[in-house]
């Protein structure tokens, strides 16, 4: 009878052991889920980043046309007329095909982290650390605070120097664009609506007498017959596809500054010794609704 009390137990202590390998694989396959579904999330939100700063170029060329086109509907002498495009505009686009650039590296950051987290993939083939080093290096080229500027000369030491961990180096490096991000995220907000009302004021400057009366009729759905009417009527259509130009455009900038934001708050939630997976699932599943729309 002892005996087999004996043998018993041994075989519960075994299943014990062997449930407690399972739930321990099981939980770090969890993890390593989570920050490959996390790596993911942010190749997307840094591919968003880029087709939008592209997109924001492409409207800054469209105001440079809108606004040549209003001074040379409203100019008192046609004849000698001379083009004026904005430069500032020009100015503007070349800083931001420089970020974009930047951001280009932010996204290769990220895609060698989710190489880094792939079994098949060891420390050196994922050229993490060189790829998080030009990323932030690429910080350098643009006029920032001191702070910022502090801020990144020391993870760039860091990462030089190979005294930094990975999840560390990637929060830190996300707070560092996020920040860029944001404060190009105000201009922005400010520019599109600073041009919305210049475009709204010159369109009424245009005079009535500039538009063929007959040609409106076939562009304004409305049933009115009053020349005058119809004209007012075709500007107050063009401001309203301005309006909603711009407003397409906002909602990309403000979804991408929510994207940056929940990318942070999931880093620093994979980065805890006792991390909430309910959280964390959370945010991922937000995240990913963001980048994939």
């Amino acid at each position: 009878m002892k005996k087999k009390h004996i043998i018993s137990f041994s075989n519960t202590v075994i299943i014990l052991i062997a449930s407690l390998f399972l739930l321990g694989s099981c939980n770090a396959d969890n993890t390593k889920n989570d920050k490959v579904l996390f790596s993911e999330n942010g190749i997307a939100l840094a591919d968003k980043t880029v087709s939008s700063y592209q997109l924001l170029n492409d409207a800054l060329r469209n105001q440079q046309y809108d606004n040549e086109m209003i001074r040379i509907l409203t100019d008192h002498s046609p004849t000698t007329w001379l083009m004026q495009l904005n430069e500032s505009k020009s100015a503007i686009i070349n800083r931001n095909i420089k970020k974009q650039s930047a951001f280009i590296l932010f996204r290769k950051a990220y895609s060698s982290y989710n190489l880094f987290l792939d079994r098949n993939f060891d420390f050196g083939s994922s050229n993490l650390k060189d790829r998080l080093y030009t990323a932030c290096a690429a910080l350098d080229s643009f006029e920032t605070n001191d702070f910022y500027k502090e801020r990144v000369q020391i993870l760039k030491q860091q990462i030089a120097g190979g005294r930094f961990k990975e999840e560390a180096a990637i929060l830190e490096l996300s707070n560092l664009y996020a920040d860029l991000w944001d404060s190009d995220s105000n201009k922005w907000f400010m520019l599109l609506e600073n041009e919305l009302k210049n475009y709204k004021e010159g369109i009424n400057k245009i005079a009535h007498s500039s538009f063929d009366a007959s040609k409106i009729k076939t562009l304004v759905d409305k049933p009115y017959n009053d020349d005058a009417i119809l004209v007012n009527l075709y500007k107050l259509q063009l401001v309203k596809e301005k309006e909603l130009q711009a407003n397409v455009l906002m909602d990309q900038i403000q979804k991408i500054s929510t994207g940056f934001g929940l990318l942070l708050e999931l880093n620093g939630e994979l980065a805890k010794k006792k991390a909430d997976q309910e959280r964390i699932n959370k945010l991922n599943n937000q995240l990913e609704a963001i980048v994939t729309n």
